[in-house]
């Protein structure tokens, strides 16, 4: 289990830890640039494993329940449904296929929560693609990988982050709403609460704040 959140490359470098139950690996990100640069990156480290690829917007955590993947490498910034959504919703499912999250937020940002939601391991994309491959393979292996300690992540709830990022976007209220599947008056108190939180007396402010922080792409 991994402890920490903040990646430190291990000393060595291992590619050799495929499960045997399977060699498929499922890629999930609505970037088809992305998807073809990580597909690139596994075949070349794990030359056994078959890649499948994912754009984001249909069942998500359908098609990584239904398939025997060795490991899912996911995005957490999806057109329809929040990566932390989708690594809970999975959890809960009982499936216990290694999540590896690759994604654009902030490793001091997002890293401890999407850990806590069920993923293995959180890898930002400013680091390496050796980096990554690392990672997963000493995912594969079993094993932790080393971190670095983690400054302490901005008091807001996972909900308040999804409503902040889809705030920033420029998205209504009522869209919000519709996509989180609550009330768009609850949308309002979540937006009454990052106000407060950040002390931001607009939208402006907020979006400012998301993208100094690394909230938002």
């Amino acid at each position: 289990m991994i402890q920490a959140q903040i990646l430190e490359p291990s000393s060595t470098f291992r590619l050799s830890h495929i499960r045997a139950r399977t060699k498929d690996a499922l890629i999930v990100d609505d970037h088809p640039i992305v998807r073809e640069a990580i597909k690139a990156l596994l075949e070349k480290s794990f030359p056994d494993v078959r890649v499948t690829e994912c754009d984001g917007r249909i069942s998500v955590v359908n098609r990584i329940c239904g398939g025997n993947w060795a490991f899912v490498v996911l995005d957490m910034n999806l057109p329809e449904r929040n990566g932390l959504d989708i690594l809970k919703a999975v959890k809960s499912a009982g499936n216990e296929v290694p999540i590896i999250v690759f994604s654009l937020y902030a490793e001091e940002q997002y890293a401890a929560r999407a850990i806590r939601a069920g993923a293995k391991a959180y890898v930002s994309k400013d680091r390496s693609p050796r980096e990554l491959a690392e990672v997963i393979d000493i995912v594969l292996a079993g094993g932790g990988v080393r971190m670095a300690p983690a400054s302490a992540p901005p008091a807001l709830s996972d909900r308040e982050v999804q409503v902040l990022s889809l705030l920033t976007k420029g998205i209504s209220r009522k869209e919000i709403a519709r996509m989180l599947g609550i009330g768009e008056k609850t949308v309002s108190t979540y937006r009454a609460r990052l106000g407060l939180k950040l002390k931001a007396r607009s939208l402006v402010d907020l979006i400012r704040y998301a993208a100094e922080e690394g909230f938002v792409d």
